[in-house]
């Protein structure tokens, strides 16, 4: 047993500050039998046995704990047959069933990981879906990111990334709107630090975490990415514009919304990776937090919208350099500033809404022998008033998961309003503040494609739930 080690601030960052229980997960769905217990714990053993994060042991701070932070004890191995669990969510027809799958990935990002060991779990679900299985990660975020989940995961199943992988630029560059030949000088980012507009919860009820997931059309994404002019959106512009939408279909009018006529914030992941540090397990992340255009009145409106915040806070602007500036800062004073700056940049009139929208490596995937079907994300849940929206891409099955931490049964209406709202998106508009001007081109030569940009500038890929 070695000597146990600091966390880096930005882990300090997600260790219970906000009262939450700080964990985040990834589902992959196969189709066909599930294989046996014994033969994941041993394909466990093998791929994942030697990498010295998973064997790391969360500690509380040492008295006096304001002053201190958490630190993790390194252990020599970790015990397989206590990591990887089995759960049948089949009936008694051996069907599984939708309802109980979908309240099995609730239970499992709304309740803390047990403390004393890795904090990180593998579950084996049988009746995730007619003649389907699942298989969930789940971890604390000071231990993985969403980045993180997807590379041990890949590790664990069969196949290897398809050339032509995709990665969607979470900020556009400026410069790439630039070469786009757009004559319109990109907006300047508005003042973002001071509180904005919160969700609206009624006086006596008392915020409940929800998860509800859906499959999405994936021609309606395609044909949201390709309605704005020239350069085509980003799966984070069309989430955003999506989620302000959805928002206003939930809540009603935005002008009587807590905190108006502020704005409403809302943030989403950048993976801080090198090129080098691909493969790199832990939290390597920060944020952007922009604007939502609730206020627009059509959809049209609020994706252009979404196209000019993204591009005010592109890496020339500083991008999500400031937060991690931010962090650092904190992290002199001590563990206390860092978790105090945790506490309040959750705050419902802070940031109520976190969008997290990603692509899967291109595969074939597979599990002893089963393919892959689908990733569903699984965000954490936020501090109360807040929702966490992910949207995910794997050879064109789209899916989108929302967690909410608002009323009671929150995420099924808001997951629904959504999938509409995507829809809506996918009608062409014209050109609008802080969209290229020009019309699209027809044909594949004016169809956007983000590997052209893709981690061209660092910091700018997107990451899945962080």
């Amino acid at each position: 047993m070695e000597t146990s080690i600091a966390l880096s601030p930005v882990e300090e960052v997600h260790c219970g500050a906000r009262g939450v229980p700080e964990t985040v997960g990834m589902a992959a769905l196969f189709t066909g039998g599930p294989p046996g217990a014994d033969a994941l714990r041993v394909r466990v053993g093998e791929r994942w046995g030697a990498l010295p994060r998973l064997r790391r042991v969360l500690l509380p701070p040492a008295p006096p704990a304001r002053l201190r932070g958490h630190r993790w004890l390194p252990l020599d191995r970790f015990d397989v047959r206590r990591h990887v669990t089995v759960v049948n969510t089949a009936d008694s027809t051996g069907s599984g069933d939708g309802a109980a799958f979908t309240a099995l990935l609730g239970r499992l990002v709304t309740r803390a990981l047990p403390a004393g060991l890795p904090p990180w779990r593998l579950t084996l679900v049988r009746g995730a879906g007619r003649e389907r299985f699942a298989v969930v990660l789940t971890a604390h975020h000071a231990l993985l990111d969403g980045r993180s989940l997807e590379i041990l995961l890949s590790r664990l199943f069969d196949g290897a990334p398809g050339r032509g992988v995709r990665r969607g630029t979470g900020v556009r560059a400026v410069e790439t709107l630039g070469a786009a030949g757009t004559d319109r000088r990109p907006p300047r980012p508005p003042a973002a630090l001071g509180p904005g507009r919160a969700l609206p919860l009624p006086p006596g009820r008392r915020p409940c975490p929800d998860l509800a997931w859906a499959e999405v059309d994936a021609d309606a994404v395609r044909a949201a990415r390709r309605a704005l002019p020239g350069l085509g959106a980003t799966l984070n512009e069309v989430l955003l514009a999506a989620a302000a939408g959805a928002l206003r279909t939930v809540h009603g009018d935005p002008a009587v919304w807590p905190g108006a006529p502020r704005p409403l914030y809302g943030s989403f992941p950048v993976d801080l990776r090198t090129p080098r540090e691909e493969r790199m397990l832990g939290t390597a992340v920060s944020a952007v937090r922009v604007p939502l255009p609730v206020t627009a009145a059509g959809p049209g409106e609020r994706l252009a919208a979404c196209r000019g915040a993204l591009t005010a806070f592109g890496p020339l602007h500083g991008g999500a350099d400031t937060v991690r500036r931010a962090v650092g800062a904190a992290a002199r004073l001590g563990p206390w500033a860092v978790r105090l700056l945790a506490s309040l940049s959750c705050s419902p009139g802070f940031c109520p809404v976190t969008c997290l929208a990603f692509g899967w490596p291109r595969g074939p995937w597979s599990l002893a022998g089963r393919p892959l079907e689908r990733i569903v994300p699984l965000p954490p849940v936020l501090a109360p008033g807040t929702v966490c929206l992910a949207l995910t891409d794997y050879a064109g099955a789209y899916t989108l998961t929302a967690v909410t931490h608002t009323l009671p049964g929150g995420a099924r209406p808001l997951a629904g309003a959504l999938t509409r709202e995507l829809t809506r998106l996918a009608r062409p508009v014209g050109p609008g503040p802080g969209a290229p001007g020009g019309p699209m081109r027809p044909g594949p030569a004016g169809m956007f494609r983000t590997g052209r940009f893709a981690g061209a500038i660092r910091g700018t890929r997107n990451g899945p739930p962080r």
